[in-house]
């Protein structure tokens, strides 16, 4: 069973190299949206809040979390495609453990986030995004990628082989989305004047992410907003990886 796992993951990521249009949608959009933000409101950098990274280094943060939402949505298609051609069918009726349909195409487009993630990161270096701690840095930051890439790959998984829709693929990003906005996306909490939003922020994860990544590059966080963010998304990860196995019994053929 072991080996037809491995054969299913290999597969999974074949299609991803032939077809890579989800990921390299999602790297293109989070470069679009670290060039635009950096150019539109980079000039407020030289403020004490951003620290010595500047802006760019404040802003980083949110290209690798959309990067992740850009292409979290491909176990989601791949699993549909594989209904529609009837190739799922198949292997659903053979003896392969049904936990490996689903986190096969769920860790080939893990592992893809987590390559184009490390892309984003040389590009941030080179562009002089600070990591105060040099590779522990980079580390850490890979961590908390993987963690939200399984996030969003696992709820986009089984919500689609609930519906066995493709479009609710995009769900999860769609409502993810709007919680951007409501953080600390764009400033630092000691520059946001809005009462409401600052009280939103504090129970949006999105934010903890955010001041994760920050704590780990230009050091403009507090640690404990790193060991608030590997919680949370510890969590949320688990929780999705238990709804799309749950869901592998729920499939709508």
């Amino acid at each position: 069973m072991q080996h037809v796992t491995v054969l299913l993951v290999n597969r999974g990521i074949i299609k991803l190299l032939k077809q890579p249009s989800a990921p390299l949608g999602g790297f293109a959009m989070s470069l679009f949206f670290l060039v635009v933000y950096n150019a539109g409101i980079g000039g407020v950098g030289f403020l004490d809040a951003f620290g010595d990274g500047g802006y760019l280094s404040f802003v980083f943060p949110i290209a690798l979390i959309s990067l992740a939402m850009g292409s979290s949505a491909g176990a989601g298609q791949a699993l549909h495609a594989d209904m529609q051609s009837g190739y799922f069918q198949r292997l659903y009726l053979s003896p392969a453990p049904r936990w490996s349909l689903v986190v096969a195409p769920m860790l080939a487009d893990t592992l893809s986030s987590l390559v184009f993630g490390a892309l984003l990161l040389a590009i941030g270096a080179l562009f002089g995004v600070v990591f105060q701690f040099g590779w522990l840095s980079v580390l850490g930051i890979m961590v908390l990628c993987l963690l939200w890439s399984v996030t969003l790959c696992g709820f986009s998984a089984g919500v689609m082989l609930r519906t066995g829709q493709p479009q609710s693929a995009a769900i999860v990003t769609n409502a993810v989305f709007p919680l951007l906005f409501l953080s600390t996306t764009f400033l630092p909490r000691e520059l946001m004047t809005a009462k409401w939003l600052l009280a939103i922020s504090w129970g949006n994860p999105v934010t903890y992410v955010l001041e994760g990544c920050r704590y780990l590059l230009a050091g403009t966080s507090q640690p404990i907003f790193l060991l608030i963010a590997l919680g949370v998304l510890s969590l949320t990860a688990l929780s999705s990886v238990i709804f799309a196995l749950n869901s592998a019994s729920k499939i709508r053929r």
